[in-house]
């Protein structure tokens, strides 16, 4: 690889889309998690339990998105990742595969907790 085109993989949307795909899906499964929370005894006084499953909703979307970026991030440094590291597009590479790794865990997270929520009423 030229210095011309790993040059590519310093720049700050690069750099973006791989922090982006490896914090935003722990954050979003977090913030799922915090926000059902307390939105159970509001649904339950007020008999909307479908509120509950809005922010699950909202995070799969994030996490769907995180996932293609990580994916397309992986799929263009595939081609010339070395494992021995060192170069920026080794770190890419591992960033990529990290990122996506991270937002098929947590989105399987938040797509199992919306079985006790679709079992259980927020009364119980």
């Amino acid at each position: 690889m030229t210095d011309v085109e790993a040059a590519g993989y310093r720049d700050h949307s690069h750099l973006t889309a791989l922090a982006v795909g490896v914090l935003l899906p722990p954050l979003a499964w977090l913030l799922d998690m915090q926000v059902s929370y307390s939105l159970v005894k509001w649904a339950c006084a007020n008999d909307r339990q479908w509120i509950l499953f809005v922010m699950p909703a909202c995070s799969l979307t994030v996490i769907a998105a995180t996932t293609l970026m990580s994916w397309l991030t992986l799929r263009h440094t595939d081609l010339s990742a070395r494992d021995e590291g060192g170069p920026p597009i080794d770190r890419s590479h591992l960033l990529a595969v990290s990122g996506l790794a991270l937002s098929i865990l947590f989105g399987l997270l938040i797509f199992i907790s919306l079985v006790p929520r679709a079992l259980l009423s927020p009364c119980e």
